[in-house]
């Protein structure tokens, strides 16, 4: 199916329209037999038209690949959160019994608190434990595994909020029961 034949069947231009384009491409198909100059500009014109075209698919292209790019790169980012998240819930170490509170400071400018138990409160000491937060709008802190928080470091960073440096196990760190 020609062009001129797509163009008519999608209703983007009339069979008058159509029947005019063809007429002036057989006057400069005529035209071009006639005199060799005008064959020449014809040529010329054609070829600078396919280089348009050929530099406007380039241009689209490169878009569409800089566009595939950036959505991938979404993609893993919320890939990584999900993970974060999954992670997070399922290796939390948080006691309904804990009753000592901890506090922490968050971004340097919050004070806030967990509750720890006196165990969980040396190990968050030592850098055996972490505390994380699962969702930045809710104010629900996690005690996490010192392997899960590393995990959750390297995916997503903002998601730790406090990670002591690690202690050597024979320090003596004094626990208040």
């Amino acid at each position: 199916m020609s062009l001129r034949d797509q163009l008519l069947k999608a209703g983007l231009v009339s069979k008058k329209q159509a029947k005019q384009a063809d007429t002036q491409t057989k006057f400069q198909e005529h035209q071009a037999k006639k005199s060799k100059v005008v064959a020449k500009e014809l040529e010329a014109q054609r070829d600078e038209e396919l280089r348009r075209l050929e530099e406007e698919r380039a241009a689209k292209q490169k878009a569409d690949f800089e566009l595939n790019l950036q959505r991938e790169q979404k993609r893993l980012e919320r890939e990584g959160m999900l993970r974060c998240v999954q992670l997070m819930k399922s290796n939390a170490v948080n006691e309904r019994a804990a009753r000592d509170n901890y506090y922490f400071l968050e971004s340097n400018r919050f004070v806030r608190k967990v509750q720890v138990t006196p165990w969980q409160r040396e190990m968050l000491a030592r850098g055996r434990m972490a505390i994380g937060r699962v969702y930045e709008q809710v104010d629900e802190f996690v005690i996490l595994p010192y392997n899960i928080a590393q995990t959750v470091l390297e995916l997503n960073p903002a998601m730790i909020l406090t990670l002591h440096s690690a202690v050597s196990d024979d320090s003596d760190i004094q626990v208040n029961e």
